[in-house]
């Protein structure tokens, strides 16, 4: 359960961060920077993908932490 509050929570992060990046970009009237939203978007990739596998995360932390 924690596994999947931490992906959410880093998919809303991320969600925050692209809104906020557009916000800046439409009041300044600057272009948008590729690299800066490819940063944002791995960030939300990481999100999903954990997500995505939380059962196997979660697992492989138990074992890590049993250690």
């Amino acid at each position: 359960m924690l596994v999947r509050f931490v992906a959410v929570a880093i998919i809303g992060l991320s969600v925050l961060e692209a809104g906020l990046y557009a916000a800046e970009i439409l009041m300044h009237h600057l272009a948008i920077g590729i690299v800066h939203c490819a940063f944002l978007a791995l960030l939300l990739l990481l999100g999903i993908g954990i997500l995505a596998k939380s059962r196997a995360v979660a697992e492989w932390l138990s074992e890590k932490l049993d250690e």
